[in-house]
């Protein structure tokens, strides 16, 4: 199986992205099922960003949104 491009979000990914819709900065419990390293990939792919602080906070970017927008190929 060939794999998906790296500017194209996977499940776990995309289903993050999708809860920030529409929000302003959300605590990183809110982001679930994305994990520390998940965040870690989508903030190197300036997908999201980083409220700096003791408790810190994300958004997604227009980044985020395009990658959200982009067509997912198929299987055949």
């Amino acid at each position: 199986m060939a794999q998906r491009p790296p500017h194209i979000p996977h499940n776990v990914e995309r289903t993050a992205l999708q809860n920030m819709q529409g929000s302003k900065w959300l605590p990183e419990a809110a982001l679930y099922p994305a994990k520390t390293n998940t965040i870690a990939t989508m903030l190197a792919k300036g997908w999201i960003e980083k409220q700096a602080g003791p408790y810190p906070k994300y958004r997604i970017t227009a980044a985020g949104e395009a990658a959200l927008k982009a067509n997912i190929p198929s299987a055949r």
